[in-house]
């Protein structure tokens, strides 16, 4: 099963407050108001709800809460963040995982995508879009038209330096220019030698 992250997590947002820890992993994913009042009631609403999933088939590719086993009465929740585990705001290696959720706090972060090619299940990468796919699709454009994409372009999110670089790419291949990636550019991307 193949997931699209919908609600990017940032780990230097992270809360760092004791004991706060559901309202540490909100703010990370930028949730500003809370559904449950404590981790625990927010893992028993996970396994209620259908969204709480097992730990050997986490993806890779994405942030997500994950439940730990703890003698807490309140719980404890951290986020997977593409193979890195916070928890209050810094780095750790987590013991007793007992699953790992699609929402965070009862606001969805990640959903269940059929498209398992580049493009994400809107059909499109646009402005303002962050996944690991970008990062792809930037380096291969610093790499094979330097003269148009800056260095600036790279990385996960889809800034205006890439949006520059598909315009030109587009307009330099008869495409219509509108600096997103749908299904013509990523076609003709693919032609130029790009491959995912």
């Amino acid at each position: 099963m193949s997931y699209e992250q919908i609600k990017p997590f940032y780990p230097k947002d992270m809360g760092t407050k004791k004991g706060w820890c559901l309202q540490n992993c909100r703010l990370g994913f930028h949730i500003y108001t809370g559904k449950y009042a404590s981790a625990k009631t927010a893992y028993e609403a996970a396994k209620k709800n259908g969204t709480l999933k097992n730990m050997y088939d986490i993806p890779k590719n994405i942030s997500v809460p994950v439940y730990q086993a703890t003698t807490s009465k309140y719980g404890h929740v951290i986020v997977y963040d593409k193979g890195t585990y916070y928890s209050d705001g810094k780095v750790v290696k987590p013991t007793g995982l007992l699953g790992w959720d699609t929402h965070m706090d009862g606001v969805q972060v990640v959903k269940v995508t059929s498209q398992a090619n580049f493009l994400p299940a809107k059909g499109y990468w646009g402005p303002g879009d962050c996944d690991k796919r970008i990062s792809y699709l930037a380096t291969f454009m610093r790499r094979e038209f330097p003269s148009y994409t800056s260095a600036k372009a790279l990385g996960p999110e889809y800034g205006k330096y890439l949006q520059s670089a598909i315009k030109e790419f587009q307009k330099r291949t008869g495409l219509y220019v509108d600096g997103y990636t749908g299904p013509k550019t990523y076609k003709k991307l693919k032609e130029y030698g790009f491959d995912y």
